[in-house]
């Protein structure tokens, strides 16, 4: 015969059931981590990448490059005189470096009772996040507002010839345009293409043109570069999440949610990157900080964290053409 406990236990879990599933059902942690939302960042791939030396004796890089050539340097020689001595002509770009860096911490507790390998991913976001940074810099420096960007290589789409509110839609022939213009300036070609790099919404309009040809229907697709999509009279063209935009006030202010797309077309050659020997963005130094110590003296956390020393800067400007323009892309 069932004791009075026994009869009590029986009817508490016969009738209490949203109880027993709050206490025995528990939520499942997936182990396996979403992808990361990363961007698309290809601009490196076409910079001239010049390291300065550790005790260098300074924090200003020169780049250097001979004047160009011309026929007029050329003169008839009467016979038996020589023609008028003349020098050589230098030019000179200076880059002055700037440091960089970022820090993440992780708690004794984070570690303690992770899930996931915490140090690991703080590694990684260091990383990829000074790719960001990079990518960002050189973008500004091919916006910027340099004089020595001939006014021929500003190319904007529609009939206007300056900046402003009636700059149009993408049209392949502003491509074409910026590719004449490089030409005109003796631009030197990235192996034979001159190489345009372009958001996805400038993209998606040049996809349309009959003349496209899709990067998977090159002759020789193991060819492309990192982010090549296709080619169009004669440009190669990549593409970047993180494209170059401004609002309509102000032409040479990175603005990211701007109504104006600016595409760079670029030749050999045509911009830098400079970095300290030990403090590449391409390889940045990590430092990884863990024990005790004044500031931490119960060891409360780990800290991940990176630097570098860097510098873009428009090395050869003539060898640099710009397309502003909108899109018909309708988000």
């Amino acid at each position: 015969m069932a004791t009075d406990a026994s009869r009590n236990l029986t009817s508490t879990i016969g009738s209490d059931t949203g109880d027993l599933a709050q206490h025995a059902l528990q939520r499942y942690f997936s182990r396996e981590l979403l992808k990361t939302i990363e961007q698309t960042v290809v601009l490196d791939q076409f910079a001239s990448k010049q390291p300065l030396p550790e005790k260098s004796g300074s924090k200003t890089m020169r780049f250097f490059r001979y004047d160009e050539g011309s026929a007029a340097n050329v003169s008839t020689i009467t016979e038996g005189t020589n023609p008028a001595a003349s020098a050589l002509q230098i030019d000179s770009v200076d880059v002055d470096l700037t440091q960089y860096g970022q820090v993440i911490a992780i708690s004794d507790l984070a570690s303690a009772t992770e899930l996931f390998n915490n140090l690991e991913q703080a590694t990684l976001r260091v990383g990829r996040d000074a790719a960001l940074k990079m990518d960002g810099i050189i973008r500004d420096e091919l916006f910027s507002n340099d004089a020595d960007i001939p006014s021929g290589n500003n190319i904007y789409s529609g009939s206007t010839t300056s900046w402003g509110s009636s700059i149009s839609a993408v049209d392949a022939t502003d491509f074409l345009d910026a590719a004449t213009s490089l030409k005109i300036q003796a631009a030197t070609p990235i192996n034979g293409f001159f190489v345009a790099v372009v958001g996805p919404q400038v993209a998606r309009d040049l996809m349309n043109d009959g003349d496209w040809i899709a990067a998977h229907h090159y002759a020789a697709p193991d060819n492309i570069v990192r982010g090549e999509i296709g080619r169009l009279h004669g440009v190669r063209f990549v593409e970047t999440t993180l494209p170059y935009r401004a609002a309509v006030g102000a032409q040479f202010t990175y603005a990211p949610a701007g109504a104006y797309y600016g595409s760079v077309v670029v030749g050999a050659e045509a911009y830098a990157c400079a970095s300290l020997n030990s403090q590449s963005p391409f390889a940045p130094s990590v430092i990884i900080t863990n024990g005790a110590d004044k500031s931490d003296p119960l060891n409360l956390q780990t800290k991940v964290g990176m630097k570098f020393y860097t510098a873009a800067k428009n090395i050869q400007p003539k060898h640099i053409a710009r397309v502003y323009s909108t899109t018909n892309y309708g988000q």
